[in-house]
Protein backbone atom coordinates (compact mmCIF):
# COMPACT_ATOMS: atom_id res chain seq x y z
CA UNK A 1 0.00 0.00 0.00
CA UNK A 2 1.61 3.28 -0.88
CA UNK A 3 0.87 6.17 1.31
CA UNK A 4 -2.36 7.88 1.01
CA UNK A 5 -3.59 4.81 -1.72
CA UNK A 6 -5.93 2.05 -0.67
CA UNK A 7 -7.03 -0.78 -2.66
CA UNK A 8 -10.43 -2.22 -2.22
CA UNK A 9 -10.88 -2.95 -6.09
CA UNK A 10 -13.30 -5.47 -7.36
CA UNK A 11 -12.94 -7.16 -10.93
CA UNK A 12 -16.21 -8.37 -13.25
CA UNK A 13 -18.11 -7.47 -16.07
CA UNK A 14 -18.99 -3.64 -15.16
CA UNK A 15 -22.81 -5.35 -15.56
CA UNK A 16 -22.00 -7.64 -12.92
CA UNK A 17 -20.06 -5.29 -10.74
CA UNK A 18 -21.83 -1.94 -11.33
CA UNK A 19 -24.12 -2.14 -7.85
CA UNK A 20 -21.04 -3.67 -5.66
CA UNK A 21 -18.64 -0.55 -7.09
CA UNK A 22 -21.55 2.18 -6.19
CA UNK A 23 -22.00 1.32 -2.49
CA UNK A 24 -18.36 1.41 -2.25
CA UNK A 25 -18.21 5.21 -3.71
CA UNK A 26 -21.28 5.33 -1.68
CA UNK A 27 -19.35 4.22 1.49
CA UNK A 28 -16.29 6.53 0.76
CA UNK A 29 -18.11 9.74 -0.35
CA UNK A 30 -20.93 10.13 2.30
CA UNK A 31 -21.79 13.86 2.85
CA UNK A 32 -20.36 13.60 6.13
CA UNK A 33 -17.26 12.29 5.78
CA UNK A 34 -16.03 14.02 2.86
CA UNK A 35 -16.11 17.55 1.60
CA UNK A 36 -15.80 16.63 -2.13
CA UNK A 37 -14.64 13.62 -4.56
CA UNK A 38 -13.73 12.66 -8.34
CA UNK A 39 -14.05 9.32 -10.09
CA UNK A 40 -11.20 8.57 -12.70
CA UNK A 41 -9.34 5.86 -14.47
CA UNK A 42 -5.90 5.42 -15.18
CA UNK A 43 -3.41 2.38 -15.20
CA UNK A 44 -0.75 3.25 -12.67
CA UNK A 45 -2.70 4.36 -9.38
CA UNK A 46 0.25 6.18 -7.71
CA UNK A 47 1.61 8.17 -10.62
CA UNK A 48 -2.20 9.38 -11.08
CA UNK A 49 -2.18 10.04 -7.49
CA UNK A 50 1.19 11.73 -7.03
CA UNK A 51 1.14 13.56 -10.30
CA UNK A 52 -1.70 15.28 -9.64
CA UNK A 53 -4.87 14.53 -7.28
CA UNK A 54 -2.46 14.92 -3.77
CA UNK A 55 -2.81 18.55 -4.51
CA UNK A 56 -6.67 18.32 -4.02
CA UNK A 57 -7.25 15.50 -2.30
CA UNK A 58 -6.40 13.50 0.92
CA UNK A 59 -6.37 10.19 -0.74
CA UNK A 60 -7.26 7.57 -3.33
CA UNK A 61 -8.96 4.54 -3.19
CA UNK A 62 -9.02 2.04 -6.00
CA UNK A 63 -12.08 0.66 -6.77
CA UNK A 64 -12.47 -1.62 -9.74
CA UNK A 65 -9.75 -3.16 -12.04
CA UNK A 66 -9.76 -4.57 -15.48
CA UNK A 67 -7.47 -5.59 -18.33
CA UNK A 68 -10.01 -4.09 -20.85
CA UNK A 69 -10.29 -0.04 -20.48
CA UNK A 70 -13.28 -0.33 -22.53
CA UNK A 71 -14.81 -1.57 -19.19
CA UNK A 72 -13.15 0.61 -17.06
CA UNK A 73 -14.21 3.44 -19.15
CA UNK A 74 -18.05 1.53 -19.43
CA UNK A 75 -18.10 1.53 -15.33
CA UNK A 76 -16.74 5.00 -14.59
CA UNK A 77 -19.31 6.52 -17.04
CA UNK A 78 -21.94 5.21 -15.54
CA UNK A 79 -20.57 6.09 -12.07
CA UNK A 80 -19.63 9.88 -13.06
CA UNK A 81 -23.19 9.73 -14.42
CA UNK A 82 -25.05 8.20 -10.98
CA UNK A 83 -23.08 10.76 -9.00
CA UNK A 84 -23.44 14.06 -11.62
CA UNK A 85 -24.61 16.28 -8.88
CA UNK A 86 -22.19 15.30 -6.10
CA UNK A 87 -18.59 14.61 -8.32
CA UNK A 88 -15.97 16.67 -9.12
CA UNK A 89 -15.71 15.21 -12.54
CA UNK A 90 -16.24 17.81 -15.77
CA UNK A 91 -16.72 15.52 -17.94
CA UNK A 92 -18.74 11.93 -17.99
CA UNK A 93 -15.58 9.81 -18.07
CA UNK A 94 -13.28 8.26 -20.12
CA UNK A 95 -11.41 10.97 -20.96
CA UNK A 96 -7.16 10.68 -20.89
CA UNK A 97 -4.54 8.26 -22.50
CA UNK A 98 -4.99 4.57 -21.89
CA UNK A 99 -1.80 3.58 -21.39
CA UNK A 100 -1.17 -0.83 -20.72
CA UNK A 101 -3.07 -2.80 -18.95
CA UNK A 102 -4.22 -3.09 -15.80
CA UNK A 103 -6.71 -0.25 -15.76
CA UNK A 104 -8.19 0.84 -12.71
CA UNK A 105 -11.12 3.04 -11.58
CA UNK A 106 -10.39 5.17 -8.16
CA UNK A 107 -12.10 7.66 -6.50
CA UNK A 108 -10.36 10.87 -4.87
CA UNK A 109 -11.65 12.46 -1.53
CA UNK A 110 -10.74 15.29 0.11
CA UNK A 111 -12.16 14.93 3.82
CA UNK A 112 -13.98 17.78 5.56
Amino acid sequence: MEENIFYADVAGWPKDVVSTVLRKISAYTRETKVRYFKIGITNNPKRRFNQGHKYNYDEMIVIYRSESFDNVRELERELVAHNRALADNIIGGGGGRQGQPPYFMYVVIKHR
